[in-house]
């Protein structure tokens, strides 16, 4: 059982329930964002290999048709990663596989979220540290 509870699910009138992320579907999401700002700036559109891994990849992500799977898929993502590897340089290392993955994952989020998609979490907000005042 996690120590982050879940967030609630609110039904709006005469609607579906809003579907929001969950704390570790969030921390994914902005894994995702940062790799593939990370390969914006280290990977020129030129690089073909690179350029060729992630499309390829998001290729293979295109029979994922909801948004939230895209989450379980990215947990057992073994056999995406061997694409990326197989068509990446030889000389990238596994951190820069994974980003080359990690942003063909936020490409096809961003596909499938473009007209509306689950909530996203606020950040978190720092706690003060400590105990409150007794008095105040």
């Amino acid at each position: 059982m996690s120590a982050i509870p879940e967030p609630e699910r609110h039904v709006p009138i005469g609607g579906e329930p809003i579907r929001r992320l969950t704390r570790l579907q969030q921390l994914t999401l902005n894994t995702w964002r940062r790799a593939s700002a990370h390969v914006g700036r280290s990977i020129a559109p030129i690089d073909i290999l690179p350029q060729v891994a992630i499309h390829a990849a998001l290729a293979v992500l295109r029979d994922t048709t909801d948004p939230l799977a895209l989450f379980a898929r990215h947990d057992a993502r073994a056999e995406e990663f061997a694409l990326v590897a197989s068509l990446a340089s030889a000389d990238s290392s596994r951190d820069a596989l994974h980003d080359l993955l990690n942003t063909a994952f936020l490409l096809r989020w961003t596909e499938l979220t473009t007209n509306g998609g689950p909530e996203e979490l606020p950040p978190l907000t720092r706690r003060p540290f400590g105990h409150p005042p007794l008095l105040s």
